[in-house]
């Protein structure tokens, strides 16, 4: 079967679009002559704008869907492929009329079952990336075990290496860290990214790049303070793919269960991440090669997929109990 048009749907965030890359490039080789497009929340449109598998991106504007569903009825779809598998991915697909539909199954129940009873009724541990081939597996697309991949221009890579250069000239290695998160309970502590830096500084002479979000400023800059002179503070600097640009060029990435994780991952550079309230079965832990997680055994874990405001019982022991020790332990193997 052949097919002349095709929409991706994936609206957000930016882990599980940075996790979609594998699926787009499989259905692009797989199809090499129809015209993907890829439906995308205009909030990460970057993420995709440079990706060559791409021929179009349906920018979506939650506040303001006409615009998207107008756009996808003039289209004249024949394939569909809906990785998101929400109200407003429903919405939009129903507005590619006669078009074959495919999704994957979420594991809802699973999921939920886990989180409020402990009850582990999965059999297999499968990353989300690979389920998301279980919508195109009919086709026999399956994934190249190329991983991830985000796309970059000259102009983020100038502005980076303008901000870098003291530290390729003193020939240190650079260490990313990524202290922040969606939710709070999902963030290790800022005592322990300031020990583990501390300590990297001392041990390996590394110059720590400190990345972040709208919002997380003011966390990534108590922590340059007492980090001190060896650090430089990019949060809320930089857009997503010149913090990709920065990611790449660290010899390591320290990071909480976020997209930047994912980001670093797309940059085939090495992770070690921080899990607390969440665990592998959901899907998002990394790709194995090159990343270590740094995780606790509590028995109230997990207690979200997305995760919370604050730890529900009110002691984050599955982020407290995790020393800047273990962590250091982790780094060795990828900076000795």
């Amino acid at each position: 079967m052949k097919f002349q048009k095709i929409l991706i749907i994936r609206l957000s965030s930016i882990g599980d679009i940075v996790l979609s890359t594998p699926l787009l490039r499989a259905v692009r080789n797989k199809f090499p002559e129809a015209s993907i497009h890829f439906a995308v929340k205009k909030e990460f449109v970057q993420l995709l704008r440079y990706n060559p598998h791409v021929d179009e991106l349906i920018v979506v504007d939650s506040a303001n869907m006409s615009t998207s569903l107008q756009q996808i009825r003039k289209e004249n779809y024949d394939w569909v492929i809906d990785i998101h598998q929400s109200s407003r991915s429903y919405q939009l697909r129903s507005a590619a009329k006669n078009a074959l539909i495919t999704s994957y199954p979420k594991n809802r129940l699973k999921r939920s079952l886990l989180i409020r009873l402990k009850w582990n009724l999965y059999k297999t541990i499968e990353p989300v990336y690979q389920r998301y081939f279980k919508a195109v597996e009919k086709f026999n697309i399956t994934d190249d075990g190329k991983g991830t991949e985000v796309f970059v221009s000259d102009a983020e890579e100038k502005k980076i290496n303008d901000i870098l250069l003291p530290t390729h000239v003193n020939n240190r290695p650079l260490v990313a860290i990524c202290p922040g998160a969606k939710f709070a309970n999902k963030r290790w502590t800022k005592e322990g990214f300031i020990e583990i830096s501390q300590k990297l500084q001392q041990t390996h002479g590394a110059c720590i790049a400190i990345l972040g979000g709208p919002g997380e400023e003011g966390l990534c800059e108590e922590i340059k303070a007492s980090i001190g002179a060896d650090a430089i503070n990019l949060a809320g600097k930089l857009s997503l793919l010149e913090s990709a640009v920065v990611l790449k060029r660290s010899k390591l990435v320290l990071v909480n269960d976020s997209g930047m994780l994912h980001l670093a991952q797309s940059q085939k550079t090495p992770v070690v991440a921080i899990f607390g309230p969440t665990v592998k079965e959901f899907g998002f832990f990394p790709l194995e090669n090159k990343s270590t997680v740094i995780e606790t055994t509590i028995s109230c874990r997990p207690c979200t997929k997305m995760g919370l405001d604050k730890c529900p019982k009110g002691h984050h022991k599955c982020m407290v109990d995790i020393s800047a020790n273990q962590v250091y332990q982790a780094t060795e193997e990828y900076l000795k």
